[in-house]
């Protein structure tokens, strides 16, 4: 009898001991259970907001166009307008821009950057005029004749542009215009950022034990799930955002330059802004850190007793953009251009004095080159 009751104790005991551990382990599967859960949460609320950040990067439209009127010479109107229509494209990222008919088109809603250059001899008026929609004049860029040589002028803005806009460069009546394979008369422009009227999105006790492992281990796999995707999203996000490239530079206080002998390459050494230290002041050299559309400019100035020159190179051999003028009496010429530019990882761009031209500058930065990333594109992806 006293060892059937020591055994009933020593049986009551060790279920005692059991139960204890059971519930030891239920309350730390509970604990486990809320750490996974508030995990869960914070992984949740970084992928809502990482995945809607990379839609808006991914979707965000890119557009962008450079043309020029080419090398038809010379083009004038004394019997009504003209509309313009710049053939020899240099960028058309988006393909808004039609050169068959001269005409831009918004493809979304935004505020978009465009600019123009006109050149042409200065025995008769030049001119050259940005109409939106065929009827509203928005910009103008218009010289009277001053005599011999030729004169350059320019105009731009951005400009608020609704789904389907258009725009389009026209020759007015009783003007020229001119251009030849280097690009002397150019239209340009590209999207800045585009615009909704939608708001943005805005986010017993075996059995219990069971089913708490069973509920650990699904959350613990879908919690590795989350945080691959959430991973791969945030990759994706950082691959698509670069360091900002921008820089401007003068010639700075060496007075005039001027070569007799063959081109000469032009170095601008007094530095504005380099951020990314994409140019290079020693040799007066840009390269595209990634392959993007970049927008380049650059101005001119110069006595005006002899021609003057400012020719943009791309890899030392194709000419992008010119700005010229010839001689035309005393006093001094200003003159510039600009484009965006779709350029290579590795792409270089320098400004070069042509033979038998000058070009002229002070510390107050008279002649100056500059250029800045608008978007990187992936590598070897269609535009």
């Amino acid at each position: 009898m006293m060892l059937r009751f020591l055994l009933l104790l020593l049986g009551l005991s060790r279920l005692g001991s059991t139960q204890n551990l059971q519930v030891e382990l239920l309350q730390k599967l509970r604990a486990d259970v809320e750490e996974l859960q508030s995990q869960r949460s914070v992984m949740t609320e970084r992928l809502k907001l990482t995945e809607r950040e990379l839609k808006r990067v991914t979707e965000t439209p890119r557009v962008a166009f450079a043309a020029s009127l080419g090398g038809d010479g010379l083009q004038k109107t004394i019997l009504g307008n003209k509309n313009l229509i710049y053939k020899d494209v240099l960028t058309n990222v988006g393909q808004a821009y039609n050169p068959e008919t001269g005409v831009f088109t918004a493809p979304v809603r935004g505020v978009y950057y465009v600019r123009f250059t006109a050149n042409a001899p200065t025995d008769f008026p030049m001119s050259a005029v940005l109409y939106r929609n065929r009827q509203r004049v928005e910009l103008i860029a218009h010289e009277q004749p001053s005599g011999s040589g030729s004169d350059t002028a320019s105009n731009g803005a951005a400009l608020l542009l609704e789904r389907g806009d258009t725009l389009q460069m026209v020759l007015w009546h009783q003007t020229q215009i001119w251009d030849n394979s280097n690009h002397h008369s150019t239209f340009s422009g590209f999207l800045l950022f585009p615009l909704t009227d939608e708001a943005p999105p805005q986010d017993d006790v075996d059995s219990q034990l069971k089913e708490l492992q069973a509920s650990v281990t699904v959350m613990q796999q879908e919690n590795q799930e989350l945080q691959d995707r959430l991973n791969a999203t945030e990759n994706a996000l950082r691959d698509m955002t670069v360091s900002p490239v921008a820089f401007a530079a003068s010639l700075g206080g060496d007075g005039l330059q001027k070569s007799i002998s063959g081109n000469k390459n032009l170095i601008y050494k007094d530095v504005l802004t380099n951020v990314g230290q994409a140019y290079n002041p020693e040799t007066g050299v840009f390269t595209a850190p990634v392959r993007g559309v970049y927008y380049v400019r650059f101005t001119a100035n110069a006595p005006t007793h002899f021609p003057m020159s400012a020719v943009l190179y791309r890899n030392r051999q194709r000419v992008e953009l010119i700005a010229h003028e010839q001689p035309s009496g005393s006093g001094s010429d200003t003159a510039s251009n600009g484009a965006a530019l779709l350029l290579e990882r590795g792409d270089t761009l320098q400004m070069v004095l042509w033979h038998q031209t000058q070009i002229w500058d002070n510390s107050n930065h008279h002649s100056t080159f500059s250029g800045f990333l608008l978007f990187p594109l992936p590598a070897g992806g269609a535009v």
